[in-house]
């Protein structure tokens, strides 16, 4: 069976595990992540031409391919870095793995306000 939906593995950064347990949250919320954990340790970085050292933290989760212009938005406006870096893998799971993954985001459409009569564009006559 072939899915219906294309997949990204996505990595987010976060400087401390709080900032990162808040954006997680904020954009499971948002229905534009599945969720999953904010892993942390040590790190090194080129940052200003310098390497620095410190514990840093990146939630891994996944998100629809559709998505993924408004996670970054929605991402970068919520983050307190500098520069909140996002990487996105495509995925290729287990069947099981990608239902779980369809189901999770199936709800999002219902789940997501839809326009008032007011605030939709009228059709040109």
């Amino acid at each position: 069976m072939k899915p219906s939906q294309k997949f990204l593995q996505v990595l987010i950064s976060s400087e401390l595990r709080t900032q990162g347990m808040r954006l997680l949250e904020h954009l499971i919320r948002k229905h534009l992540i599945f969720g999953g954990p904010v892993f942390s340790g040590p790190a090194r970085f080129l940052w200003k031409n310098e390497i620095v050292e410190h514990d840093y933290c990146w939630i891994l989760t996944f998100t629809r391919e559709d998505l993924r212009d408004e996670l970054i938005r929605e991402a970068e406006s919520h983050s307190v870095e500098a520069i909140c870096m996002i990487s996105f893998t495509p995925f290729d799971g287990s069947p099981a793995f990608q239902a779980l993954l369809e189901e999770a985001f199936a709800g999002r459409d219902a789940a997501m306000p839809r326009p008032s009569r007011a605030t939709r564009t009228p059709s040109p006559r």
